[in-house]
């Protein structure tokens, strides 16, 4: 019994890794991925904001309708020439619909934010 309960501790540890949520990198600057996730939380009928970092690009906020109130977080930082989003949300049991929610949001608040951006003027030079 102890040499299975010692073989299923290691299988846990080692598998630990894999089960982790990932963070997830995006190919924009912290800048641009920051303006979408304070759109995204700006929205008060889906969270309410705790606290706001600008300087550190952290936030603390709760999902509205929850039944239970958890405070969750987001943190930015600078990674291979993009931004990782490292985000904590509390689930309730083995799915969870407000992680997958405020990516969905961010990535749209971010796709909206890029559309609204000027684009850089071509010239052209003075070709004969």
């Amino acid at each position: 019994m102890l040499k299975f309960l010692i073989t299923s501790f290691l299988m846990l540890i080692i598998a630990a890794p894999a089960l982790a949520k990932p963070r997830d990198v995006y190919q924009v600057s912290c800048d641009d991925l920051w303006g979408a996730v304070k759109d995204t939380l700006n929205n008060p009928g889906n969270y309410g904001i705790s606290s706001v970092n600008d300087v550190e690009q952290k936030a603390s906020f709760v999902v509205i309708g929850d039944l239970v109130v958890y405070t969750d977080k987001v943190a930015l930082t600078a990674k291979d020439g993009g931004c990782a989003m490292k985000t904590s949300i509390l689930e309730d049991g083995p799915d969870n619909p407000d992680w997958r929610q405020f990516h969905h949001r961010v990535e749209r608040s971010l796709a909206k934010l890029q559309a609204a951006k000027p684009k850089a003027a071509v010239t052209t030079t003075g070709q004969r």
